[in-house]
């Protein structure tokens, strides 16, 4: 069993497991989450939050999926894989232990995971004259030494475990302070022994990371419009190769795979909605999907179900609620 595993609902610890991928609701208060599944079969998704006076905890089971993540916060972020074995890309940038994520203010992260992860994520009120490095307003990769990396892990573990399993602890004077105090000093530490990921890496994939949110914003405006990537590229005012290799930087797969990723995620959410008498048919056709055989191969590659499981559920659900 994981740690996430282990932890039950106290006065000061709340956990959320998420039953399925249409009800995956995001973390609160650590901003703005969209997510598009990458494989969303045997999904298991959930997280355990620990509000204390001046920061919160947070650990989160993830799903694959590509995600644009808008922090918000008042200080800082800190967010850091629980394992060895976890990897993501942010950014275009592969973050593996002992990488941080530092985020300062706000800022939007382009976030692939190619595999379900355990991440904790810790949120600061304030952080002020600690001496972190970062600019306000922005997110970076930071990499420290690996047992720096591994004590922070374990102070966060120790910390849920005893909110979780103790919590009269917690209830008695001063204790949430020197934890508080504890967990600023271990990341205090990793920070001391740290460096920024390569700079002129992160240069190189700026102009890529503006171009797919660029993409982004075409798509969601031109929602239910068949897209073909020579027009797309033309409106962006780039070359289709240009695009192409945007969105392998930054998403960490073809723009063709990309883009029908998008299209089966929004079939899905008009199928789940249960609401139009359109067939799965109409509903395929409406966004590209002109092959019935193929397109419900892959939306069961996906799923793990069928298109008309999806719509039937959802219309029972509708009916069972009238």
């Amino acid at each position: 069993m994981s740690l996430l595993d282990e932890l039950v609902e106290s006065d000061f610890v709340k956990v959320s497991r998420s039953l399925d991928v249409d009800r995956f609701r995001s973390i609160e208060g650590l901003g703005e989450a969209r997510s598009i599944p990458i494989d969303a079969k045997n999904f298991a998704a959930s997280f355990a939050s620990l509000k204390l006076k001046s920061c919160s905890i947070h650990l989160q089971r993830t799903f694959p999926r590509i995600l644009q993540m808008h922090y918000s916060t008042t200080g800082a972020i800190v967010g850091f894989t629980m394992d060895d074995a976890a990897s993501l890309i942010i950014d275009g940038v592969e973050a593996r232990a002992p990488a941080l994520l530092l985020v300062k203010g706000t800022a939007t992260c382009e976030i692939v995971e190619q595999r379900a992860n355990l991440l904790a994520l810790v949120n600061f009120a304030s952080i002020d004259d600690r001496g972190w490095p970062g600019d306000a307003d922005s997110a970076q990769l930071i990499v420290t030494l690996p047992d720096k990396c591994q004590a922070l892990r374990a102070m966060v573990g120790d910390v849920l475990t005893l909110a979780s399993h103790s919590p009269d602890t917690f209830a008695q004077p001063n204790v949430i302070e020197h934890v508080e105090e504890s967990i600023l000093q271990a990341v205090d530490l990793a920070m001391a022994a740290a460096s920024p990921t390569h700079e002129a890496r992160r240069l190189s994939l700026s102009n890529y990371l503006a171009l797919v949110r660029k993409l982004d914003e075409f798509v969601a405006v031109n929602a239910g419009k068949t897209l073909y990537s020579a027009d797309v590229a033309r409106q962006l005012g780039v070359s289709v190769r240009t695009l192409h290799n945007a969105v392998v930087a930054i998403r960490g797969m073809s723009m063709h795979r990309y883009m029908r990723l998008r299209r089966l995620w929004n079939v899905r959410q008009q199928l789940v909605r249960g609401e139009s008498p359109q067939s799965v048919k109409a509903v395929a056709l409406v966004n590209g999907f002109w092959h019935m055989g193929e397109f419900t191969s892959m939306y069961r590659e996906l799923f793990g179900e069928t298109p008309q499981q999806t719509l039937s559920a959802a219309r029972n659900n509708t009916d069972s609620q009238s």
